[in-house]
Order: C-alpha cells, then structure tokens, then sequence
C-alpha cells in the first residue's frame, strides 16, 4: 500500500513540474518562433530582389546624369523614394542624393511611379550642382534598394 501512495505522489508531483515547464517555456517559445519566421520573409525578399544598372550617361556639363536601372530579380520593388543614390569619384568625391523632384544632389525616376516591377527598367535623373559638376574621367554610381540589394555601374564624363 505504501508503495502505491509514493507511486500516486510521484506522477502528480511528474505532472505537476512538467506543467509549470510547459507554462512557462510555452511563450517564450512561440515569441521566439516569431522573429525566426520574420527573419525568414526578410532574407525571401532580399534573394528575390536583384537589380542591374544597365546604363549611364552625364551630360557634357557633368550636371545631370541618367541612369537606367533594370530590375532583375522575380519580386516588385516598392518604396522608390527610400532607394540610395550615389555618385562617386574614386579618391575626390562621394555624393549621396536625395529622393526629390528638383534642386542640387537630388535624384528620381522618370516617370514617377510606386513601385517597380519584374523586368522594368527604371530610368533616373541626378541631378548635381552647377558649382561643383562631374569633372572629366572615371566616376560611379551606385543604387540600393530599400531592402539593401546594390548595384553600381562605372561610367566615364
């Protein structure tokens, strides 16, 4: 008899801790699980966005630049505006662009748009200051997406 009371107390005292594991571990768990899942859609949409600069040009003034842009990748992009845009002369200059219609250091797309998809070129207009052009020689632009994808093409003025 003694043996089936320890017996009973034992299992009630085995159900009792394996509960009170599951009840507290349970949340942190599922909170945990969560993020991963978050972590997984992020890195999907940096692997299904690719872009390519297709080509580059500076007018002979070295104040407006054009650059059509490709993307390559299986998913739209969205959120244009919040795209980089650089301008750099290795060792001299390093221009980051704003996201505007007009003025000095500012970039957009032509046609204004929402979002780009899959296969559509993007064509962009920089537009740089009048007192501080493109000189002559090697420069480069650079493009990252909102998500983090880059590209960049190097293009002689």
């Amino acid at each position: 008899m003694d043996k089936v009371i320890v017996t009973g107390l034992l299992v009630i005292g085995s159900v009792t801790a394996a509960l009170v594991v599951i009840l507290t571990i349970g949340p942190s768990v599922s909170g945990s699980s969560q993020s991963v899942l978050e972590a997984q859609r992020e890195a999907s949409a940096i692997i299904k966005t690719d872009i390519e600069v297709i080509a580059v040009a500076a007018n002979s003034a070295g104040t407006l630049v054009d650059a059509w842009i490709k993307n390559v990748g299986v998913a739209p992009i969205f959120g244009l505006s919040s795209s980089d845009v650089f301008v750099v002369t290795p060792g001299t200059r390093y221009d980051a662009m704003a996201y505007a219609t007009s003025g000095d250091n500012t970039w957009t797309e032509l046609p204004a748009g929402s979002s780009w998809d899959r296969g559509q070129t993007l064509h962009i207009a920089i537009t740089l200051p009048s007192g501080d052009p493109l000189v002559s020689g090697s420069h480069s632009i650079r493009i990252s997406t909102p998500n983090g994808v880059v590209a960049e093409r190097v293009f002689s003025r």
